[in-house]
């Protein structure tokens, strides 16, 4: 039973003598704690003497100023709840119960509201914080952790990118691809590419591309696919980039078999790149660089002047020509 000291009347619990003197005697729970309950030394931090905040009426005020005073205070037990796991109950009521995005639209405003930004980590001090934070440290991210981020936020609802990140990341993208990328450093092997590998210290991707630079062997080519030449060209609205195969410095070559020219953006590209470089640009086909045979490449391969992975090779075997 609890009691109310301004009328001595009786309530079962707190909550019930809180709305009470909150009703009958104007007093919110702080006011009617420090007039009735408060003790001469709460309030005042164990460590540092610095005013503590209140918590509630059945715990009254907090004994530590901040997590630093509390932490410095050797009497507590630090490693109380470490490997305590909370009920799987309360974790499904606590999920069930919670509006993760009324939540985060909460938490936005609050922090609009006291710091002039919707997310704290846009604070330059807070930046600088966690920058330095993070120096030194590597978190490699397991599949099951990665899962289980991808699982939590799927059943939240916030899964998605907000229009504000992903207009940051659209912008970071292009400054990058505009200002630095050379993707010949970065060859990528996808399951467009049917036959991938190497002649003199050029990589090809296709066996129409290492028909045209073994039948022009006697000539220096190079990559194009670095900056300078990149092409730029718009579809619907939207900018892309597209490279080129090979030049030797006086012509760019696009090698392509005549049954992808008109492929996907291929006839936009092509059209782009003869805009641009007008004669010096030449489109190569079948017909103009004839497919080698098979048992030429697999001699090349044997002679090592050729190098191709396991997956090359097998799509050889079943190549017609």
């Amino acid at each position: 039973m609890e009691t109310c000291k301004c009328c001595n009347k009786e309530f079962k619990n707190l909550k019930g003598l809180s709305v009470h003197f909150n009703t009958k005697h104007n007093l919110n729970t702080k006011q009617y704690y420090d007039e009735y309950l408060k003790k001469d030394d709460e309030g005042i931090c164990y460590i540092c003497g610095g005013q503590t905040i209140y918590r509630n009426l059945g715990d009254g005020y907090l004994k530590h100023c901040s997590i630093k005073c509390r932490d410095t205070n050797k009497t507590i037990n630090h490693l109380y709840w470490k490997g305590k796991l909370q009920p799987k109950e309360m974790i499904e009521k606590r999920i069930h119960n919670t509006n993760q995005l009324e939540k985060q639209k909460t938490l936005e405003t609050t922090n609009f509201n006291r710091y002039g930004v919707n997310n704290i980590s846009k604070l330059q001090s807070i930046k600088e914080k966690i920058s330095i934070g993070n120096i030194g440290k590597i978190l490699n991210r397991t599949y099951e952790w990665q899962k289980n981020i991808i699982d939590s936020k799927r059943r939240n609802g916030t899964l998605k990118h907000s229009d504000e990140t992903i207009c940051k990341i659209t912008n970071k993208i292009n400054e990058y691809y505009s200002l630095n990328f050379d993707k010949e450093k970065y060859i990528s092997k996808t399951s467009s590419h049917s036959f991938y590998g190497w002649y003199n210290g050029l990589h090809f991707r296709s066996s129409l591309e290492l028909s045209f630079l073994v039948r022009n062997n006697h000539k220096l080519f190079t990559s194009c696919e670095k900056n300078k030449y990149k092409i730029i060209y718009e579809i619907n609205g939207k900018q892309k980039s597209y490279y080129p195969d090979f030049t030797d410095e006086i012509f760019l070559y696009e090698i392509k078999p005549t049954s992808l020219l008109t492929h996907n953006n291929n006839e936009l590209k092509i059209k782009r790149g003869i805009e641009l470089y007008g004669d010096s640009f030449k489109v190569i086909t079948e017909k103009e660089c004839p497919y080698l045979e098979k048992t030429k490449i697999f001699e090349l391969i044997e002679c090592g002047i050729v190098t191709v992975d396991e997956k090359s090779l097998k799509r050889l075997k079943n190549y017609r020509h």
